[in-house]
């Protein structure tokens, strides 16, 4: 889990209301998006006793080697968010990634179209080492060029804020073209945020994966945000324990949850603070 994200701590207050309702113990642990570490965590929850692992895996073939381990000490395993390549991974709660990136290609498009003219310089905020990250890359740019006037000017890694924040500012500074900037995670939608303020909302930002920040920055007509495609990751987290508490009861779970999609919009501020109300509720 990387806490450093408020969507994987909203996770974490899913997991935390299913195992709180079943009368069950929940550890926590944060591999701050290194494998190492991440197995470290995995082999030491097996030692402490765990009956089952939820994880979102940060390799699909090098997270695989702990994550067998602990399934071969019989523990239960669910995966969310990322899969891995092997026949341990029985239980998977998600999205369909490249719908996810999708959807908001094809609003931008249409934004496009309708705002700007039909033409649009394009900067991406990417995670490529993850699948998800690419599936959403894919998606989005395959809607997004159907467009003729599209182009994408600049391509830059950006995880979490900070390193996102410093590539979008070498972006703009380096593509003074740029239109739009969109960011594959909430990481990197807070970095182009955070980079872009200064132009006042003339540079438009779009990406992926709803937050409290990134909500209340929707709702600024000077933050430049236009749209955020996103998950329910509450709703993820809630599932996910639920799946691995009736594992290990002997309960048969599906193969795979697949959790609907949403697209909140400047346009529609309504909806953005029902969002927000609810996820400030959940904070408290």
């Amino acid at each position: 889990m990387t806490a450093e994200t408020e969507w994987f701590r909203t996770i974490e207050l899913g997991i935390r209301a299913a195992v709180d309702k079943a009368g069950v113990k929940v550890l926590v642990g944060n591999a701050r998006a290194q494998v190492d570490t991440e197995a470290q965590i995995v082999d030491n929850f097996v030692a402490r006793g765990v009956d089952a692992i939820i994880i979102s895996a940060l390799n699909p073939t090098s997270s695989v080697p702990a994550l067998k381990r602990a399934v071969d000490n019989g523990v239960k395993l669910v995966d969310y968010n990322t899969t891995i390549d092997s026949r341990i991974m029985t239980t998977f709660v998600g999205v369909d990634n490249t719908e996810l990136g999708a959807q908001m290609g094809r609003y931008i498009a249409d934004y496009v179209k309708d705002k700007m003219g039909g033409n649009a310089k394009i900067a991406l905020i990417t995670i490529p080492k993850y699948e998800a990250g690419r599936q959403r890359r894919e998606g989005f740019v395959k809607e997004v060029t159907t467009v003729p006037g599209v182009s994408i000017v600049a391509e830059q890694e950006g995880e979490f804020p900070d390193p996102a924040a410093n590539k979008v500012e070498t972006i703009l500074e380096g593509h003074l073209e740029t239109q739009l900037i969109w960011a594959a995670n909430e990481g990197g939608l807070v970095g182009a945020i955070t980079a872009a303020r200064s132009r006042e909302g003339k540079v438009k930002i779009c990406g992926t994966d709803m937050s409290l920040q990134v909500a209340r920055a929707l709702l600024d007509p000077k933050s430049g945000v236009i749209a955020v495609a996103t998950q329910d990751p509450y709703t993820i987290g809630y599932k996910s324990a639920e799946f691995a508490i009736a594992k290990v009861k002997g309960e048969q779970t599906p193969a795979k949850a697949l959790v609907p999609l949403q697209l909140f919009t400047a346009d529609k501020p309504d909806d953005v603070k029902i969002y927000v109300a609810k996820y400030e509720a959940l904070a408290h």
